[in-house]
């Protein structure tokens, strides 16, 4: 099929090429006539189908090596091979009008050297055009393909710095956890054992958790939500009457995704500002919605509140923030205000919904 299709390729090629020296020509006749256009045309398609199935031979394979090599080396090697083509394609051309009587056996050398004489012109001519554009196209592929696979990788190392800069502050985020919850149960083993055995529970589904979905990068809001509610449950046995919470969260945004922990983290800042340097305690409240196609999940509190500039190097906001600038590309911030009399953090996050 493909033989078929290049052999179509050189006899419509050959079919408009011989074209080319007809008008030629006629221009320089006195008189031109139609029938010496068809005459020449004649001859000239001979011509230009035997150089052109040559060089559908030769040319095709040398161009790709001609392609890697330097502008002063293919060139000379270029033009004596069109040259060698354009002899061996006229004495092919020639040796035809002899057989079909087109030409006189007596005139074969002196009408072989003017049709040689211009063959070569035009091979020479239309062969270097030919070729060069296809040198040129071949280098613009190999270098569009080059330019690909550097984009692949660097693509592939952003990704692989992307995880490592997730694993990275993850490894920060679950010591600090685990250090506070280990804390609140060591302050109930001697006063209230059941509790304790109770919030161990908790503590290893909140670790089952951790690590169950370390690898994913997002969750549900329900999933993070039960282990925030547990999270609170840990954090009471601590606080007592001192800890009041509420969740507030439509059902219908349950299904939508979060970074893990990150809603832990929100009120994990709340303790430890409005809770826990209180004497009175503190009231905590969680919620969520849907705005200008993000979803914001908020946490609020009575404390004192706080600035962002006095976040220290590696605090649990700071980290949040650069996990939503890793998993979301910019598209994902951490929102600090003072509303209404409390302190509110939230996170804002493109609107998706984990997929099972």
């Amino acid at each position: 099929m493909k033989i078929l299709r290049k052999l179509g390729q050189i006899v419509l090629g050959s079919i408009v090429i011989a074209v080319i020296p007809t008008i030629l020509a006629e221009l320089f006749r006195e008189k031109a006539t139609l029938h010496d256009a068809v005459h020449i045309y004649r001859y000239s398609l001979i011509y230009s189908f035997c150089i052109s199935t040559l060089a559908w031979f030769v040319m095709e394979r040398l161009a790709r090596r001609l392609w890697r090599s330097s502008r002063w080396a293919w060139i000379p090697s270029l033009v004596g091979t069109l040259a060698i083509l354009a002899l061996i394609g006229s004495l092919a051309a020639n040796l035809i009008f002899v057989a079909i009587g087109w030409q006189n056996p007596a005139t074969f050398w002196p009408e072989f050297g003017v049709g040689f004489r211009i063959a070569l012109f035009m091979t020479v001519l239309l062969g270097v055009t030919t070729t060069s554009v296809e040198v040129l196209r071949g280098r613009l592929q190999a270098a569009n393909e080059e330019l690909r696979q550097r984009q692949l990788e660097d693509e592939r190392a952003r990704q692989l710095i992307t995880q490592a800069r997730l694993s990275s502050l993850e490894s920060r985020i679950h010591p600090h956890f685990l250090f506070n919850t280990l804390n609140s149960i060591s302050a109930l083993i001697r006063e209230d054992p059941r509790k304790a055995e109770r919030t161990v529970e908790r503590l290893a589904a909140l670790l089952r958790y951790s690590l169950e979905h370390n690898a994913r990068g997002l969750v549900s809001l329900r999933q993070e939500l039960h282990v925030v509610e547990d999270y609170l449950e840990i954090e009471k046995t601590r606080f007592g009457d001192r800890l009041r919470f509420s969740v507030d969260v439509p059902p219908d945004l349950a299904d939508l995704d979060v970074p893990p922990l990150a809603l832990q983290t929100l009120v994990e800042n709340s303790i430890k500002h409005a809770v826990a340097p209180n004497r009175h305690g503190g009231e905590i409240g969680v919620s969520a919605r849907l705005e200008s196609g993000s979803l914001m999940v908020e946490v609020s509190d009575d404390g004192p509140g706080f600035e962002r500039t006095s976040l220290q190097q590696g605090h649990g906001l700071e980290n949040l923030q650069e996990r939503l600038t890793a998993l979301f590309d910019g598209e994902g911030r951490l929102e600090i205000a003072r509303r209404d009399g409390r302190m509110v953090v939230g996170v804002a996050i493109p609107q998706r919904k984990v997929l099972a």
